[in-house]
């Protein structure tokens, strides 16, 4: 590999290098956090009935516990570690692809993305998603075995009953874990949307999505009001070449006007009701207002962005969104406005998600995905190390 690839994917296999040891220890943490107390998502006692009732027995206690405090770690997190293991080039391209592109956007609305992303990543898709696709993955892995040391595909009735034993231990897991799902859900979803009627702090009482929401909305009105005020010094440079636009002050401006609203957003209490709700109608319509200014500005005088400006075009998208969701927040129940607030988010998530599935694709250009290599191909790859070796 050239020296100039391992530079620009420094940060891509960084990444890749955390994920492969912090899958690992999340799924270790939710089974050590359950035992003890810290929170209630999957114990061995789960294991011991698959019904709440406790009428259908499933495992004796010492098979629970080997079961839960072993498998659940080792399974649910090795078809994600061999992934990033596997295909770590490509993935390292791709999180490096995904830095090139949204270096336009602005780095609040980059750190947005990726904390949303990163959260949703973590409580919905890791510990739900994991049971399945590791079944899913012991099925595949027969196959692909016997295809990539002889390069034939079998037929899958041959290889069902080797991939059925493989996958034995992640089916048992599975169901353990999917008869409780709608334990474990109800507790990771209080987590994530507060108890108003247990909740003793505003984290208890309205959950980590009252946080991420107010952090999104905040990192979106300082970033329209921050292009605002680059858009003035582009005006000013216009006419006094001379004046040129102060690029760091404008990260400094646009940070402080989103911890500014963050700040509002906490310490006003959800219980004052009117005045917060005048207040950030205020801020979102003084949002609204200089981004429609600029944008007929633009528009009339024919100006555009240069190439090197950051565009909040995210902060466009995501503000209307949030505000709207903030109208359906005040006129429904405490139901209605987490499910609202989620929404939001997990539309932010899917803008994440798109762009991670199109960095990988053209990571594909540069690096050929090892899982879809033959034996064939393999052979190819070490002729053609041999005949660049041969060159030198």
């Amino acid at each position: 590999m050239a020296i100039k690839k391992l530079k620009g994917m420094i940060w891509g296999r960084f990444i890749t290098l955390v994920l492969i040891f912090a899958i690992p220890a999340f799924f270790a943490i939710i089974v050590a956090g359950s035992e003890l107390g810290w929170f209630d998502i999957i114990t061995w006692q789960d294991f011991l009935y698959l019904n709440k009732a406790e009428t259908i027995s499933f495992m004796p206690p010492g098979w629970a516990k080997f079961f839960v405090w072993f498998c659940i770690p080792f399974f649910f997190s090795l078809p994600w570690v061999a992934f990033l293991i596997i295909d770590a080039n490509r993935v390292g391209e791709t999180f490096d692809n995904m830095g090139r592109a949204m270096r336009k956007v602005s780095l609040g609305l980059n750190i947005f993305y990726s904390i949303n992303a990163l959260i949703v990543f973590i409580f919905f898709l890791l510990p739900f998603g994991s049971p399945l696709i590791v079944v899913v993955a012991s099925f595949g892995m027969i196959p692909w075995i016997i295809k990539k040391k002889t390069g034939k595909k079998l037929p899958r009735w041959l290889t069902f009953i080797p991939g059925l034993l493989l996958s034995a231990i992640p089916i048992v897991l599975a169901i353990g874990f999917y008869a409780n799902y709608g334990e474990a859900w109800n507790n990771l979803w209080g987590l994530w949307s507060g108890d108003l009627a247990t909740g003793t702090t505003t984290l208890t009482t309205y959950g980590l999505v009252h946080y991420l929401y107010g952090f999104g909305y905040s990192l979106a009105i300082g970033a329209v009001l921050a292009g605002f005020v680059s858009f003035m010094y582009e005006g000013a440079a216009s006419v006094d070449r001379s004046v040129k636009r102060p690029k760091g002050i404008l990260y400094i401006v646009e940070f402080l006007i989103a911890a500014g609203i963050f700040t509002l957003y906490l310490l006003i209490d959800m219980g004052n009701q009117p005045t917060r709700d005048i207040l950030f109608y205020v801020i979102s319509g003084l949002a609204i207002f200089v981004a429609l200014v600029e944008f007929i500005l633009r528009f009339f005088k024919k100006t555009k962005r240069g190439d090197k400006d950051n565009v909040p075009m995210g902060a466009y998208i995501m503000l209307p969104i949030f505000i709207g969701v903030d109208l359906i927040r005040t006129a429904g129940t405490l139901e209605v406005r987490n499910y609202a607030l989620t929404g939001a988010l997990a539309l932010s998530c899917i803008v994440y998600l798109v762009l991670f599935l199109l960095a990988y694709s053209f990571a594909g250009e540069t690096y050929t995905s090892r899982w879809s290599k033959s034996k064939d191909d393999d052979d190819d790859d070490d002729d053609d190390d041999d005949s660049s070796d041969d060159e030198y």
